[in-house]
This record gives structure tokens, sequence and C-alpha cells, in this order.
């Protein structure tokens, strides 16, 4: 036991409790004695003090109401004179004066009428000559201030007129039917408002809104009202005339307590009065209206040419001074007696009870440090005695090892002095224990060093020796600590790239939402969606995409500022939050620099590939102050984006929401059209083009949707590829085409039928498959089935590609490739796929002349060499068929021959020899 260590340092306490005890008996004794000396002028400073301050915060408070309430009224006097309905309507009304149209201003103008405060709402021309008015029937010209008027037009400003009285004769009969004349008045004052062509200052006058205010309402109740009871206090309203004053608002003391009174300052005396004439603000002792002194504070209204004076009697003021200032001398006296009789008999009981006490306390640790030496002295936890003032009595070899002082030092401590803790919170630790067995809790600690480590004390009493004691038994839970940081980090990041997630940032754009709210600037939405990142996961998998999207991540970090917050949303949407932001121009700019930094090449493997993204764009306060909406909407936005293209930012507009609506509407429908049997196919002829026979057809899909009607395919067919319904509905197509197809070989055996093929179907490893027993199923011999297959199609995995165009050839299957010479296919590609026909694109075809056949005569030569038949589509014009003829291509389909039709039509026409046209160019229909 550190025996020692604490015999010293209760002999220094001692001694210290003795010399403290001399000083504050002293210090009570020269108080008193000088209590008597100074107490009433010190007294009275503070009452004075007092008084001055609650004066001044009274009359700043009352001022800044004042002008608050002058300001609110400016306010939106400007926001309805800013209403663009509103100045359409009066500027029509002042041109034509009809009935209809003043009652149109009436109902605009009577919600912003408040019957408690305003008398009237007056339009006004530019000369002030009022056409209509809101509100109560009033003497308009004896209500309208002509001058204030036109200098509020003059100056293009809203602007208050003075306070003025409007009298009114009132006539009374009596019984004996006789009658006589009385005069009353109100007061009221008047707010101008100019009236602008479209709300420009800068635009024509129109005229102006006058509101006729009520001070009634405000000013008068807030002028005569006082905090708390008080005989004498008053606050006044006044304004300068010259050397005189101009009471706005009624007093409480004065002879003739009305309002708008002038008067004239007395001479000789330090009044509120005197000082405005000088325009004096501050808090004074000088003399009212009645010559009586008072304490006083004047302050002025700010923007306006009022004066606030707050008053209060002196003599109310300094009543309590003098009964206070005895009652309290006399129990200072009494107190400073009994403290010092009480200290006295103290300090003689605690010398008498010193060395029992002391010597006792010793014997006492010693036998509880041996307990505890026995129990605690090798555990792995620290473990430390404390009696019930909170100070260490021992400790065992893990807090030695912990805090790095040795026993006796740590006996010199408190635990409270060991523990990152406020008083309130050792307060609070106390009181638990005192109330409860046992607490835990988890706090931080000091070393020796002054580094800390967070610990979890476990706090109980114990009984040793009939002696109640505390012990606490201290783990270190830094490991814990850190596991529990992980797993914060872990729910709130995203584990691949180490961004923010979903969550995370859902909770930084709540707050960045109220910033902007808060500061008036913009919260900036922007989702980034990787365009056709599919196609790299199912192509070079997954752990390449994951390498992609690291990548990207961090070139965005390190684009972005510091106060940007950039997260992963989920795949491969990146979602960037923008906060302080002040103009759209920055955020377009800062768009597409992204968009740049997501085009550059990245190199996985010593392989280079390019991406692009597209991003929406929301913005918070202006499209919603809703988180959830602010995601949906720039995720609306990003839709958008890929709609116009990929590789492009939008911007989130209202009618992106009607749009995606029917959208999904759209998709919706679609999953069940087929059930509804909503889809048709139509048949468009390929002919002989020398001949005019028809030697196959193209079967071609058609929505006829119940309330939009014939839905194009360029609406459809691309939502069906992505949702994957095109699967579905291209099995369905096939098999109905070759139904039909069978149906008509019946009166033309050779008849053929091509068939599109997308791409989610031609990804399909089962296809092959799914083909034959369409086959199986029509009896199509699968020698008249041509599947029509794009280059880009065939150039996404050129041997996934090359292997199953085998397998469908050896079924007996012609393959074409439909748009030839638009997908940029490598021609070593073209001459390895077992491809029967090549079809000439539209585009080619439309731009055939006499001197311009270069592409044309290529890919018929090509197809020669390669010995595959070739085709031409969209031949509209006999120029066009002609000029086929000549460069050798037997083979067309077009408007020239036939429209894709109906099975009806088709069949129609196959009962016709020939379908060659003897019409001008139809084309022009």
């Amino acid at each position: 036991m550190p025996t020692t260590v604490n015999q010293q340092n209760t002999q220094h306490h001692s001694q210290g409790g003795k010399k403290i005890l001399l000083l504050v008996f002293f210090c009570l004794t020269v108080l008193v004695c000088l209590t008597a000396a100074i107490f009433y002028d010190y007294q009275k400073k503070t009452i004075t003090e007092a008084a001055r301050i609650n004066l001044t915060m009274l009359a700043n408070l009352k001022a800044r109401q004042v002008g608050h309430w002058r300001h609110e009224r400016i306010i939106h006097a400007r926001l309805l004179t800013a209403n663009r309905d509103l100045l359409t309507s009066i500027e029509s009304f002042i041109a034509q004066r009809t009935p209809d149209r003043a009652n149109h201003i009436i109902q605009s103008l009577t919600p912003a009428l408040s019957d408690s405060e305003d008398h009237a709402i007056v339009l006004t021309d530019t000369k002030g000559q009022p056409l209509l008015s809101v509100g109560e029937n009033l003497d308009l010209k004896a209500h309208i201030d002509p001058e204030p008027l036109i200098q509020a037009i003059e100056e293009h400003h809203v602007m208050f007129s003075k306070l003025f009285h409007v009298h009114k004769s009132l006539t009374v009969h009596h019984n004996d039917h006789s009658h006589s004349h009385t005069q009353s008045s109100h007061v009221h004052m008047n707010l101008i408002a100019p009236l602008y062509r479209d709300g420009n200052p800068d635009n024509e006058v129109l005229g102006a809104l006058i509101f006729i205010v009520n001070p009634q309402h405000f000013l008068v109740p807030l002028m005569t009202s006082w905090p708390v009871p008080s005989p004498s206090a008053e606050s006044v309203l006044v304004r300068k005339l010259g050397d005189k004053v101009l009471r706005l608002t009624p007093t409480r003391h004065a002879v003739d307590p009305k309002m708008l009174v002038t008067v004239e300052p007395p001479e000789g005396y330090d009044t509120p009065g005197s000082r405005i004439v000088e325009e004096r603000e501050g808090t004074f002792l000088g003399y009212d209206y009645r010559q009586i002194p008072v304490f006083a504070a004047v302050k002025k209204v700010d923007d306006s040419p009022w004066f606030l004076i707050a008053k209060i009697d002196e003599k109310e003021v300094l009543a309590p001074l003098f009964k206070i200032a005895a009652v309290e001398a006399v129990t200072a006296i009494l107190i400073l007696l009994a403290a010092g009789l009480m200290m006295v008999l103290w300090w003689r009981r605690q010398q008498a009870l010193y060395q029992a006490s002391y010597y006792q306390q010793q014997l006492q640790h010693q036998m509880l440090s041996q307990r505890f030496d026995n129990l605690t002295r090798f555990a792995n936890d620290i473990v430390l005695l404390i009696d019930g003032e909170g100070q260490i009595i021992d400790s065992n070899e893990r807090a030695i090892e912990a805090y790095g002082y040795s026993r006796d030092e740590l006996s010199t401590f408190k635990l409270k002095d060991l523990c990152d803790l406020s008083p309130q919170e050792c307060g609070l630790f106390w009181e638990q224990l005192h109330a409860e067995q046992g607490i835990r809790f988890d706090t931080l600690q000091f070393r020796y060093d002054g580094t800390t480590f967070p610990v979890e004390i476990s706090a109980r009493w114990i009984e040793m020796d009939q002696t109640r004691l505390v012990q606490a038994i201290i783990r270190d839970i830094s490991e814990r600590k850190a596991a529990e940081d992980q797993l914060v980090h872990q729910a709130y990041h995203d584990p691949l790239t180490g961004l923010p997630n979903r969550m995370l940032i859902s909770d930084r754009l709540k707050q960045a939402v109220a910033k902007a709210r808060r500061h008036q600037t913009l919260a900036v939405l922007l989702l980034l969606d990787l365009d056709r990142f599919k196609n790299i996961n199912d192509t070079l998998g997954h752990a390449v995409g994951d390498r992609i999207l690291k990548t990207l991540s961090e070139r965005m970090q390190t684009t972005l500022r510091d106060t940007d917050t950039v997260a992963r949303f989920g795949g491969d949407e990146f979602m960037i939050l923008l906060e302080g932001i002040h103009e759209l121009s920055d955020v377009v700019s800062l768009a597409q620099k992204l968009s740049d930094l997501v085009t550059q090449a990245i190199i996985i493997d010593d392989q280079e590939m390019c991406l692009t993204t597209s991003i929406g764009i929301s913005v918070a306060p202006e499209d919603s102050l809703d988180v959830d909406q602010l995601i949906r909407f720039a995720d609306t936005a990003m839709y958008r984006a890929k709609e116009q293209g990929r590789n492009n930012f939008q911007f989130y507009t209202p009618d992106m929401n009607a749009h995606a609506g029917r959208r999904l509407q759209l998709e919706n429908n679609l999953r069940k059209a087929l059930q509804r049997q909503e889809m048709v196919v139509y048949y468009q002829p390929q002919v002989e083009m020398e001949s005019g026979r028809i030697i196959g057809s193209e079967a071609l899909l058609r929505w006829q949707h119940p309330e939009h009607g014939m839905i194009s395919p360029n609406d459809f067919i691309p939502l069906a590829e992505e949702t994957g319904i095109i699967q579905e509905i291209g099995s369905w197509a096939l098999e109905q085409a070759c139904l039909q197809t069978v149906e008509w070989q019946k009166r033309q055996p050779d008849l053929s039928i091509a068939v599109n093929l997308s791409a989610r179907q031609f990804r399909n490893e089962n296809l092959d498959k799914e083909i034959e027993q369409i086959l199986r199923r029509t009896g199509l011999s699968a020698d008249y089935l041509e599947l029509e297959l794009t280059e880009s199609l065939l150039m996404h995995d050129v041997d996934a590609a090359v292997d199953l165009m085998i397998r469908l050839t050896d079924l007996g299957i012609t393959l074409a490739i439909d748009d030839f010479g638009t997908g940029y296919s490598s021609l070593s590609h073209l001459n390895s796929f077992p491809i029967n026909k090549l079809k000439i694109d539209r585009s080619f075809v439309s731009s055939l002349s006499p001197s311009n056949t270069g592409i044309a005569r290529t890919i018929i030569t090509l197809a020669r060499t390669l010995d595959m038949s070739i085709i031409a589509e969209g031949v509209e014009t006999e120029d066009q068929r002609q000029q086929l003829l000549k460069l050798g291509c037997p083979l067309a389909q077009g408007y020239l021959f036939s429209r894709p039709v109906p099975a009806e039509e088709f069949d129609n026409m196959l009962n016709n020899v020939t379908i060659l046209p003897d019409m001008p160019d139809c084309s022009k229909k």
C-alpha cells in the first residue's frame, strides 16, 4: 500500500484546509464591513443598468417588429404586383373597363386583403384616380394622398405614405323627426405599389395598387403593450417634423392621448422629443412630456422616418432599492456570524477526530489491499478499487501496464481523472451507481503519454471488512470498436469501389437539400449509367467489368470537388451529388467533363476499351425537395438521355414523367399483347424485278393497340428487346409466318418467307432447336425459311455467331445479312460466315443514279464473288428498278411493288401473275 504517499497527501490537505478556512472567514468579515459603505451605490448602479438594458432591448425589439412589419407589407405588395396574371387582367381592364375584367381583378385581390389590417385595396391610374377597390366602402379620394403616390411612381419603388386622419360626417336621426350632424374620423396609412407592364420596372407604368392600412391592428397594440405590469412604463411611435415631434400612436399619461398629435419638446430638458429632433438614438436618464424624471430609450425604425420611444419613471425603477438594501444587510450580518461560529466548531471537531481517523483508515486500506491482491492482482482486465469519493485505493498489474503509471502514482488519482468525462457525466455516474447495484458504460481513458483508448467500465459496490467500496473492472475494447467502425463503413460504402452506397448518398442528399433551401443555393443530382456495360460483363466477364468500375470511380473522385459526393448507386450506375451550386452552367460543364472522362480509353490486360455514359440530372429545390423524387427524376432524365442516342446528358423536365408513364404503360401492355391477340404479322412481297413474279415475302411485326391504334415497330421493338419480351414475340411471329407460308404454298409451292432475328433471339444458345421445333409444328420445309441477321449483331461475338449459323444452315435454313453495308463488318469475317444472301440497304438504293452506282455495284460484285444471292430493299421508283437490273441485281422489295400488307391482301396479290407497276412513282404519295 502507498502509505507514505497517502500520509503526505492527508497532512498537506489538512494544512491547506486550515488556510482556506481562515481566508474565507477573513474575506467574509471584509465583505460585511464594506457592504454597509458601498451597498447603496452598488444596488443603484445595478438597478439603473438593468433598467437601461431592458429599455434598450425592448426598444430594439419593438423597432425591429415595426421594421419587419413594414418590410413584410412591402414584400407582400411586390409579390402581388409581380403576378403576371393579375397584371394582364389590370392592363386589359384599363384598356376596356368591362365588368368581367373588373370582377377578375377583384377575385385576384380579395385573397390578398386582410380584413383585420387593411381597410381596402385600391387600383388607381397613373394620375392617382381610383379605378376600382376591394374591401370597405370608403371615400377613396379622401383616403388617397396624391403626393406619395406620384413619388412612388416616379421613383419606381413600393413605399408607405404618412399616417393621416380621414374625417367623416354622420347624420343622426331622432324620434322627434329631428336630426343632427356629427363628425367621426379614423387614422390610416397607405402602402403604394406601382404597376408596370409585364412586371418590369423598365416598362410602361400601368397605375398603382394602394393598400389602405389600419394601424389599430398592429402598430397601436404593439406600442400600448408592455412585457410586465407597470404603472408608468409606455412606448410611443413618433416622427420628426422640423423642430417638433408628431406622435403617431396614443400616449398613456398625456392630456390629449390621441394619435397624430404634434408637440414641441420643452426647452431646458433632456427629453426623448429633443433627442429625436437632434436625431440621436440611445438610452438616457432625462424627462418626459410631463417633466418627470424617466429612463428612456430612443431607437430609429430601419428604412423609415419613424422613431420608437420606450420609457419608465425613475421613481418606479428605484422603488425597491431601499427595502432590499436593508433586508440584505441584516441577512448578510447574520449569515456571517453564523458562518464564523460553525467554522470554529467544525475546525475543533476535525482536529479531535483527525488522528484517530487517519490511523484507522490506513489500517483498513492495508487489509483491503491484501484481499484485493489475492482476487485481482493478475487478472487480464484492469481492476481498480475505489472509495466512496472516487479516490483510487489500489490497482492490479494490468492497470499499471495499461496506464503507464506506477501503483503509487495511480493512488493519487480519482477515477474521473483517468476518464474522458465531463463533470455532469461524472455526477450522473455516481447517481446511477448509488441508485443501482452496478452499472456498465463505455468511455475513453487516458494513458501516461496523454493518448486515449476505448474501454468498457463495469462498476459495482462490494463489502470488504464492513466497508462499502467500488470495484471497477475495465476492459480495453479497442479491437471491438475497430470492428464496429468497419461494420459501419461496410453498411454505408460499396465493397467494390469503396464509394458511398445508395443509403449514404440518400442521407447526404437529404442534408444537401435542407442546406440548399437554407442558403438559397442549388443541390444537383447526376445519375450516370454506363451504356451497354452488360455486353462487357457478358463477353469479358464480371472480373473485367469490376476493374473498369474501379477505374472510373477513381477518375470521378479526382475530378470532383472535396464537397461533392460520388457514390455507386448499383450495378453500372454512379450517382454524384453537387452542393452549393449557384449557376446551372457549372453543372453543364461538369456533366460534359464526366462524359469525356468516361469516354477516355481504359486498358485492361493490354486490351483497350471505350465506354460512353448517359447522364440524368435533377435539381433541388427547383425540381423537388423530396429525396426519393429527386432520385426518380434523375433516373427519368437518364432514360431520356438513352433514348436520345446515349452518350449525352439531360436535365429533368416535367414532360419526361408523362413520357416515362407512357413508356411504362406500353411495357405493361406489351407483356399482354400476345394474350390479347393484338400482334399482327404483315408481309411485304419479294419479287423478280424482270418478270414481276412474287418469289417470297418478308414477315414484319405490327402491334394493333386497342387505344393507341397501330404502333410503329420503332416504338415497341426496342422496348421488347430491353425487357426480354422479344423472345416470346419473335417466336410467335416466326411460327405465324411459317404457318401462313405453308398455306400459300398450296398455290405457289416455291414461295419462301424471310423473318428478322433480334439480338436477344440470336444470343439464345438453343435457337436452332427452337426453330427446328417450329418448323416441325408448322410443316414448313427449312429450305423455304430465310432468317435475316444484321451485321452489328454478327460482330458481337464472331466465334459464337459462326457456330450458331452453321447449326442453322445444317437444318437447311437460308441466312441473309440485312441492311448490308451499314454495319462496318470485316470482309474476312464475312468470308467465314455461312451466309446465303446479301440484302442491299435502302440507303444505297435511294441514292442510285446513272452517275452514282459505285456502292451498289460493289455489293453486287461482292455477292457474286462469294457465290451469294442478292436482293435490294427499299425500291420505290422505276428508275431504281432499271438501274438495279443493269447492275445485275435480280430480286427486290419495296414500295414500288407493295407496302407491307396483312395476310388477306397479300393473298390477293398472289392471284395476280405479276405485280410490276404501271403507274407513276409511288414514293411521292
